[in-house]
């Protein structure tokens, strides 16, 4: 199976461009990236199966195919870079924004287990340091389950703490096929405010087998 190589194509896309309008700018760019650096077909938002849509799907010369599910989550920050305005929004909800990348990384799981010859990837992009950095306060929340901090270990069933609040919005629980240990890197740095700092978290999935961690 062809392989991408994921962290290759975030750097070149961070000296680019180190931050994005939008997921949709993100997506784009993101795309554009992988062309630039592989020779593969890149498709966006497409529909391999009814009722599933993938971000971004690679089709490689060998005939082996790679879907990729991508997350850009924002503090409020404004600015010009190159020459270029900004005005990001501020996407605090750190409970939602957790449940809708693992959702993402149990449907890439679901989906190439489902499709032979498919790998994938769970991609997010933030400048929210409290997706990184474990929570300090030591109490139980209902999102505990969702948290995406460094070196945490998700898999298996996740759940919300109890019904009802934000729960309502993502009721069912998310079940994880495997186990993955959560590594953040440094993606891109604007200016020295906290929320100047962006980092990636990419999560690798393979066919029916955990890769090495």
């Amino acid at each position: 199976m062809a392989a991408l190589d994921i962290h290759s194509v975030l750097a070149a896309l961070a000296a680019k461009r180190p931050l994005f309008h939008s997921e949709a700018d993100f997506q784009f760019a993101f795309a554009w990236q992988i062309g630039a650096l592989h020779e593969v077909e890149v498709r966006l938002e497409t529909h391999p199966r009814p009722l599933v849509n993938l971000d971004v799907q690679l089709d490689w010369p060998d005939g082996t195919h790679t879907a990729i599910e991508l997350k850009y989550k924002t503090r409020l920050w404004v600015g010009d870079v190159a020459g270029e305005h900004f005005a990001l929004k501020d996407q605090g909800a750190n409970d939602i924004g957790g449940y809708d990348f693992l959702k993402d990384v149990e449907r890439v799981e679901k989906f190439v287990d489902a499709a032979p010859g498919w790998d994938g990837f769970a991609v997010m992009i933030t400048n929210l340091p409290t997706y990184w950095n474990p929570a300090v306060h030591g109490r139980e929340t209902n999102a505990d389950g969702f948290r995406l901090h460094e070196g945490r270990t998700v898999g298996g069933e996740l759940n919300w703490r109890r019904v009802g609040g934000t729960q309502a919005q993502r009721p069912k629980p998310i079940r994880l096929r495997d186990a993955y240990t959560l590594r953040w890197t440094g993606y891109s740095r604007v200016d020295s405010s906290l929320a100047g700092t962006f980092r990636a978290l990419v999560v690798p999935v393979s066919t029916g087998a955990r890769l090495p961690e």
